[in-house]
């Protein structure tokens, strides 16, 4: 049984378009996270509380078609 406790934190993003044409274009994006929350969960029984931290970065390449 596991329960992770809400939480609120700061999150980042910057990003590039390049047009190609008229009706390509390529996008570079990266972002980062910052999510801490508490763990709650039983390990043999017994209750366990824990802190835990997750700092994702993110890296996106795509293209679009404008029609």
């Amino acid at each position: 049984d596991l329960s992770l406790k809400d939480s609120w934190g700061a999150a980042g993003q910057v990003g590039v378009d390049y047009l190609i044409n008229r009706d390509w274009l390529v996008n570079m994006s990266v972002w980062y996270m910052d999510i801490d929350t508490t763990a709650n969960y039983k390990f043999n029984g017994t209750p366990v509380k824990d802190a835990v931290r997750l700092d994702p970065w993110v890296f996106m390449f795509s293209a679009g078609y404008r029609f």
